[in-house]
């Protein structure tokens, strides 16, 4: 167990880091609530609620990918987090009114519907029970993902691939007003509206890319590279790396000192359930 802090030494990718803690800050866990993590994913949510030290959580997660389902219980490691397969566009798994608290990142932009997507979540949700979504920003920083940040002044960009940058596998991305509306025409009551991360390294998109498809290589082989697995907090890196997490760090501290309204990697959304 341990802070947020200690949690996230791994956490090389800039943006996802500071999601995280937009959205642990906002949904202010507490002792016997039941959360979920909608579109699970990895499961690097999951894994953060249940190593902050707070007894009796009841933590659920769902994901529309089964065949990534299994990766994520080998991530938590974790027999008391409850995973599910779900479609968000037919219906989950769960009784009206079941959560407390929920999360919902980088979800709503794969959605062919997105207002109906949100929908279903107010359905599982309790009276009163907090939503914690982020989506891709539509006015991300250029530095970010230049490639498509070009193409885009001739109305095309990459959809999918290595190219594809922040438009990876998405349907859209979202200007703040935009979600706000989106999350309000499904019920919601929204409370905060944020933008995150405007400083960043360049090219940053794909650097992570590249990160990651190197993990999922010595995943696969069976030789983790845990000072680089943002599910471990081994304090031993080579000289190169903690270079390269130290100016990632001081990058992401700008962010604290300027943070520019309606530029931004991601949309931090923080919403009530009336």
């Amino acid at each position: 167990m341990g802070s947020l802090k200690y949690l996230l030494a791994n956490t090389g990718d800039m943006a996802l880091k500071r999601r995280a803690k937009r959205i642990m800050a906002e949904l202010n866990p507490k002792r016997g609530e039941k959360i979920i993590d909608i579109g699970c994913g990895d499961g690097y949510y999951l894994h953060l609620l249940s190593h902050l030290g707070i007894s009796d959580l009841h933590l659920s997660g769902t994901d529309y990918d089964i065949k990534g389902l299994d990766k994520t219980k080998k991530n938590l490691d974790n027999s008391k987090i409850k995973i599910y397969s779900g479609d968000l566009m037919k219906k989950l798994p769960f009784e009206n009114n079941s959560f407390d608290k929920a999360i919902m990142s980088e979800v709503t932009e794969h959605l062919p519907n997105d207002v109906k997507g949100l929908k279903e979540v107010y359905r599982i949700l309790k009276p009163g029970a907090t939503l914690c979504l982020t989506v891709p920003h539509a006015n991300y920083p250029f530095l970010w993902d230049p490639i498509n940040k070009i193409l885009e002044l001739f109305g095309i960009h990459f959809r999918s691939g290595f190219f594809a940058g922040i438009w990876n596998q998405h349907i859209r991305l979202y200007k703040t007003d935009q979600i706000k509306a989106v999350v309000q025409k499904a019920g919601f009551k929204v409370e905060k509206l944020e933008s995150l991360t405007f400083w960043c390294l360049p090219f940053n998109h794909y650097l992570v890319n590249l990160v990651a498809r190197y993990l999922s290589y010595q995943y696969n082989q069976g030789t983790p590279n845990v000072s680089l697995n943002k599910f471990t907090t081994s304090p031993l890196k080579s000289f190169l790396i903690n270079a390269a997490f130290y100016m990632i760090n001081f990058l992401d501290r700008l962010n604290n000192i300027w943070q520019p309204e309606g530029i931004g990697v991601s949309v931090f959304v923080k919403a009530i359930k009336l």
